[in-house]
C-alpha cells in the first residue's frame, strides 16, 4: 500500500510536455499477496493494459524481469534488497530504489561486530529471508569468531521457543533476525517471555507496523529493537521529508501503526518506503521528457540512464548505464524502538547525524 501510495503521489504532481503534447500519469495497482506466480501474472496485465512502467516490491521479479524486456518496459523494484535482482548488464531494464541487502548486510556486520556479541544469524526460510541468509554469509565472512549459530525457522511457525533456546545455547549474546515481521515478532516474543534481554537486530522489516501490532500486548518486548534501512532524511536536512510526508498525509491519509504510546498517543508510520516508489516515478517522468515521449520504449529505458532528480528527501536519484541502484551502501543507517517509536542510534557516526521524525499524534 505505502509503495502504491508514493507512487500514485508522484503520478498525481508530474508534468511532461513534449512539442505541445502534456502527458499525465495514471496509476493502476495490483496485489501479489506477495505470491511470484501471481506478481508474473500481474506484469503480463499490466504490459497488456499498456503500461509505461512498471513499479515493484520485488516478488517474482527473478521470473517477470524478462516478460518486461521483451516489450522494453522499465521495472522497478522499491522494497527488496536481494542482490541477484538487479544487474544493469544482464537485466538493462531493471532498476531499484531501495537499500540492498549486500548494504544493509555490511553495515550491520560494521555496526554489531565491533559491540564484541556473539551472534546468532536467524533467518526464515521465505525468499526474503534466505536472501538475507546469503548477505549475512557475506558480510560475516570475515569475522566468523562473532557467529554464534546460525539458524533457519519456517516463516508461518506460530512458536518460536525451541529455536531461540537454540541460539541461547549455542552462547549467543545478540540476535540478528533477518525475516519477515511475523518472524521477528515471534523471536522477541519468545526471547522476552522467557526472561532473555538479548539485544535484537534486524533488517528494514524490523520497523514494519505489522511487529508492534503482534506484540501490542506487551510493548516493553520491542524497546531495544533495533533496525537497518535505508536513512529518511538527508544532509540537508529533515525539510524535503516532512514536507513529503506531508503531502502523502494530505492525499491519503495517516498510516497508524495500530499501536500507542505509554502516554495514550497514535503512533504513525513514516513514509520512508514511499518515498522510494515517489522518486522513481520522477525519474520516470525526466526520462520520458528527455526521450520525448513514450512512443519509443528503447529511448525511454536508455533515459532513465541519463537523468537525476531531487528525491523526496533532499539526495539526487539517478541511474548509469553500469549501475542501476537508486540507493548507495553508504546510505544504511540506524534506528531503536523506545515506546513503540523509534529514533536514530547515537553510537554510529551517520545514524548520529539524522534527526528523528515524530511518529506521535
Amino acid at each position: 500500500q505505502t509503495i502504491a501510495d508514493g507512487a500514485e503521489l508522484a503520478a498525481s504532481k508530474a508534468s511532461v510536455e513534449v512539442n505541445g503534447v502534456k502527458y499525465r500519469f495514471r496509476i493502476r495497482r495490483y496485489d501479489t499477496g506477495l505470491s511470484p506466480s501471481i506478481a508474473v501474472r500481474n506484469v503480463r496485465k499490466a504490459i497488456a493494459d499498456g503500461a509505461a512502467a512498471i513499479v515493484d516490491e520485488g516478488t517474482g521479479v527473478d521470473a517477470s524481469w524478462q516478460i518486461a524486456r521483451d516489450k522494453d518496459i522499465p521495472l522497478a523494484v522499491t522494497y527488496q534488497g536481494g542482490e541477484g535482482l538487479v544487474d544493469a548488464a544482464k537485466r538493462p531494464n531493471v532498476f531499484r530504489v531501495a537499500p540492498t541487502d549486500h548494504g544493509i548486510s555490511y553495515r550491520l556486520a560494521e555496526y554489531v561486530i565491533p559491540k564484541k556479541l556473539k551472534v546468532a544469524l536467524i533467518t526464515d526460510d521465505s525468499s526474503y529471508g534466505q536472501e538475507g541468509a546469503k548477505a549475512l554469509d557475506e558480510a560475516f565472512s570475515q569475522n566468523p569468531e562473532s557467529v554464534a549459530v546460525k539458524l533457519t525457522v519456517p516463516a508461518d511457525s506460530p512458536d518460536l521457543a525451541p529455536q531461540v533456546l537454540r541460539a541461547r545455547r549455542a552462547g549467543a549474546t545478540g540476535l540478528l533476525v533477518w525475516a519477515q515481521p511475523t518472524t521477528i515478532a515471534g523471536v522477541l516474543s519468545a526471547a522476552r517471555s522467557s526472561g532473555w534481554k538479548v539485544p535484537v537486530f534486524t533488517p528494514p522489516t524490523g520497523e514494519d507496523p505489522l511487529v508492534r501490532q503482534q506484540l501490542a500486548n506487551h510493548p516493553e518486548w520491542v524497546n531495544g529493537l533495533t533496525f537497518a534501512s535505508g536513512r529518511p532524511t538527508a544532509e540537508v536536512g529533515a525539510g524535503p521529508f516532512l514536507a513529503f510526508q506531508r503531502d502523502l498525509e494530505n492525499r491519503f491519509g495517516v498510516q497508524l501503526v495500530g499501536v500507542k504510546t505509554s502516554n495514550g498517543a497514535q503512533v504513525v508510520q513514516p513514509p520512508d518506503y514511499a518515498m522510494y516508489s515517489y522518486d522513481f516515478v520522477n525519474v520516470l517522468a525526466a526520462a520520458i521528457q528527455r526521450a520525448g515521449g513514450v512512443s519509443d520504449r528503447k529511448k525511454v529505458l536508455a533515459a532513465l540512464n541519463q537523468v537525476s532528480v531531487a528525491g523526496a528527501n533532499g539526495d539526487q536519484r539517478g541511474f548509469n548505464e553500469r549501475n542501476h541502484e537508486g540507493v548507495v551502501d553508504d546510505d544504511v543507517y540506524f534506528a531503536k524502538f523506545e515506546d513503540m517509536t523509534y529514533k536514530p542510534v547515537k553510537d554510529d557516526p551517520l545514524s548520529a547525524t539524522l534527526v528523528p521524525i515524530e511518529q506521535r499524534r
